[in-house]
């Protein structure tokens, strides 16, 4: 029985969520989609700029001397199969299987600050709602954004995809969890 549970409720998130496999609500627009296991990276581009993608936690959001300043919490992403053994590792001892389609792993307490450029791009997926569906990869403003954030109580704990160039935040996107 929680093996059906599991791969029932595996299916109906790779549903709304796998690549190649969006939910679109009765307006066509689509779910978010995460990739199977997402760990921050860090690469150089053709320029020489320093790239770096992550998913995190938002733990303060403020404004300081004039620019909005953004506190994270890294965590890393597992889903499907690669959430399962995941969850395995860090709880070797559980017996029960585990019944989500994905996995959050936050093992580093540390704490990175950064600036949020004034030229980011904001995507939200539960800021507001299209008739009973959310209106999913809501673009919004900086302002948008932090209204969202501190409604929602500091820390908020569901992740953002973030983007970082030269140490200066350039894109936030709000991970949809079920």
């Amino acid at each position: 029985m929680r093996k059906t549970y599991l791969l029932l409720s595996s299916l109906l998130f790779c549903a709304l969520l796998v690549p190649d496999a969006h939910a679109a609500s009765q307006q066509g627009t689509l779910a978010p989609v995460p990739p199977q296991v997402m760990v921050p990276t860090s690469s150089k581009d053709k320029q020489g700029n320093t790239l770096e993608k992550s998913m995190a936690y938002v733990k303060t959001l403020q404004v300081k001397n004039g620019k909005l300043i953004v506190s994270l919490d890294y965590v890393q992403w597992f889903f499907g199969e690669a959430a399962v053994k995941a969850y395995r590792q860090d709880h070797p001892l559980e017996k029960e299987d585990y019944p989500m389609p994905y996995y959050i792993r936050n093992s580093s307490p540390k704490i990175r600050t950064f600036e949020i450029s004034p030229k980011a791009s904001f995507t939200l997926q539960t800021n507001s709602t299209q008739g009973e569906n959310f209106h999913w990869n809501e673009a919004v403003n900086a302002d948008t954004f932090k209204k969202f954030v501190l409604s929602k109580g500091i820390p908020y704990q569901i992740p953002f995809h973030v983007e970082v160039k030269n140490g200066i935040i350039t894109k936030v996107t709000e991970q949809y969890v079920p």
